[in-house]
């Protein structure tokens, strides 16, 4: 359950998981938009990568490597997001992607390997161990062959480079915990601060820092506005996924406006219910963002704006088309260009492959 990476376009099948039974439905299969990978392909990444690492003698190459593992992650799960990206200056751009990775990750074990809940917080306690080990390796190199994985070393250096502080992946890691155990909050108040701070916020504040501020403003500028978008983005994402995060158990409008379904029976209506619930909120907060667009970087602003753009025109479809339980809202090729700077298409075709 992410943020500024959500709009999925490519296709492939997400099997229900032991969590995903809590409600107790069966024979359902799930179509999904994300050519998702199981463990076992991350854990082939991960070697593949790995031994690039360690068997280069520079930190720069070691570096470069990363940065090739975090686009290829990022044009896996999220061509929107990767196509919002092309707009940034490269250095940036790279940054985002091990970014990227860094997130995608420890939600893979919440959402999509097949484990049960003992399994996916062992695996999580593991990665919460060995990012906070990275913290001893200046080296990415060194990093790597001391065990820790190539995509925590790589966003050791990327943080390292852009002070982002590590408390922000502390707090992402233990919102996807959350995503295991917690399936409902009680109003909107509190879903932001216990949910969504950690599982969006801190990765709007990384972006942040990454982006970094135009003239007359400061990073400390920019984490309201992160913020505000933040919490809207991963807002549009519960609207879309209402009925497929049923089946996992999990309910994101809150218990004050809309009480869950109690069978099958009643779920047609909470997911029409519950998606323009969520879709309203998401909409005050995409207008609070809109306000501190400007605050960034002037080459980091076609990105942002591009993205709120999209995800908002995503949001304003949610909350103006009422289709079936099992529809995913996605926007149209056309309509994702149509956000884009003419002038700058150029660009996107010879930075895309």
């Amino acid at each position: 359950m992410l943020i500024f990476l959500l709009i999925l376009v490519t296709q492939g099948c997400c099997k229900i998981n032991e969590d995903m039974k809590k409600n107790k439905i069966k024979n359902i299969n799930f179509i999904s938009d994300q050519n998702l990978w199981s463990f076992s392909e991350w854990e082939l990444l991960e070697e593949k990568v790995r031994n690039k690492i360690i068997t280069t003698n520079h930190e720069t190459k070691a570096f470069y490597i990363g940065k090739k593992m975090g686009k290829k992650i990022l044009k896996n799960y999220s061509n929107s997001f990767f196509t919002v990206t092309r707009f940034l200056p490269k250095e940036k751009r790279d940054l985002v992607e091990i970014i990227y990775a860094s997130v995608r990750y420890p939600d893979e074990i919440v959402d999509t390997f097949d484990l049960n809940s003992k399994d996916k917080n062992i695996l999580l306690d593991n990665w919460k161990e060995k990012f906070i080990e990275s913290k001893k390796y200046s080296s990415i190199i060194e990093s790597v062959k001391a065990g820790i994985p190539s995509i925590i070393s790589c966003y050791r250096k990327a943080a390292s480079n852009t002070n982002i502080p590590d408390e922000y992946y502390l707090s992402f890691i233990e919102a996807m915990r959350k995503d295991i155990e917690i399936s409902e909050y009680e109003n909107i108040d509190e879903l932001i601060k216990d949910y969504v701070y950690g599982s969006a916020i801190v990765v709007g504040y990384f972006l942040a820092y990454i982006y970094g501020p135009n003239k007359n403003y400061t990073v400390n500028d920019l984490l309201s506005p992160s913020k505000d978008l933040g919490i809207a983005l991963q807002l549009t994402n519960f609207a879309r996924d209402v009925y497929e995060d049923y089946y996992r158990g999990r309910f994101y409008s809150p218990n004050n406006l809309l009480e869950k379904p109690k069978n099958k029976t009643e779920l047609e209506n909470y997911v029409f219910k519950s998606r323009k619930i969520l879709a309203s909120e998401a909409e005050i907060w995409y207008a609070k963002a809109e306000k501190g667009m400007d605050y960034f970087a002037s080459d980091s602003q076609i990105a942002i704006k591009t993205c709120l753009e999209l995800f908002r025109k995503l949001n304003t479809k949610i909350l103006s088309q009422e289709m079936p339980l099992d529809y995913r809202y996605s926007l149209s090729l056309k309509e994702k260009l149509s956000f884009l700077p003419i002038k700058k298409f150029w660009k996107l075709s010879l930075l895309y492959f």
